[in-house]
């Protein structure tokens, strides 16, 4: 079972969500027998990136799916990356990469942020608590 770290800023949040190698639309014809929904993935719905923090190492691709009305994107919070638009119902691959900034917001809306965090230790990235969707404190649920 995937680790979480899950803090209560991040449910009061959901509840009113080097670089990046590659990002990437995947289409219809690229969700076959491997659903890469089935795999590490984000869904940005009700107002927030959810879940906040997904764990994920250098190297893995994880996919973000936006779920709302709206237009949104998927941010670094220095700026050094970003998926570009993502349009409602679409799905975008991002390749976690070793030195890219961890932590994430829409562009489009400051109020939505994310991170990738350690599948190793299951800790948030250092950035975490200043995206204001968790502390990075907070105990490791499984």
């Amino acid at each position: 079972m995937r680790k979480f770290v899950v803090s209560c800023a991040a449910c009061a949040v959901a509840l009113s969500a080097g670089m990046a190698g590659a990002t990437g639309d995947v289409g219809e014809g690229d969700v076959g027998v491997i659903d890469p929904m089935d795999e590490r993935r984000v869904d940005i719905k009700g107002g927030v990136f959810f879940p906040p923090m997904v764990l994920a190492a250098a190297g893995e691709t994880v996919f973000i799916r936006n779920e709302e009305d709206t237009v949104h994107d998927a941010t670094a919070i220095d700026g050094t990356w970003t998926t570009g638009p993502i349009q409602p119902g679409q799905v975008v691959s991002v390749l976690v990469g070793a030195e890219m900034a961890l932590c994430f917001e829409s562009s489009y809306n400051a109020e939505y942020k994310g991170a990738f965090g350690s599948p190793e230790t299951g800790e948030a990235p250092e950035c975490f608590e200043l995206s204001g969707a968790g502390d990075g404190d907070n105990p490791v649920q499984e």
